[in-house]
């Protein structure tokens, strides 16, 4: 599921605060939350359900417009966050070594000049 796509494809014409249907394809992520739930142990599962809130909260936001006051990189951030301890969770649980990664993906961090230049 891409969000960010989503945000770039709102039209400018629809005010703040209007919803705007998706064309997110939830079933994916659902099946898998719905594995998770079924197969995982408590630590994994609760990891995974406070991503799925996070990425509700997130594409609710999203698809009413994000105001003034509300900043791209901080509700991401929150997503990316939970992502990240829902990956540790798991390492812990399901690595034969459980120990943490350093990195979780090769983006740049949001403070990195490549966002400006």
């Amino acid at each position: 599921m891409d969000l960010s796509e989503m945000d770039v494809s709102r039209p400018d014409s629809v005010p703040q605060g209007v919803a705007l249907p998706t064309t997110i394809d939830w079933r994916p992520w659902n099946e898998a939350l719905s594995m998770v739930n079924l197969v995982a142990d408590r630590d994994i599962a609760e990891a995974a359900h406070a991503l799925d809130e996070q990425i509700w909260r997130f594409h609710i936001i999203v698809k009413r417009g994000l105001t003034p006051e509300e900043s791209w990189l901080v509700l991401r951030g929150r997503v990316v966050a939970a992502q990240n301890d829902f990956i540790t969770v798991a390492r812990r649980q399901l690595s034969l070594a459980g120990d943490p990664l350093e990195r979780f993906s090769g983006r740049p961090a949001p403070d990195d000049p490549i966002w400006t230049s």
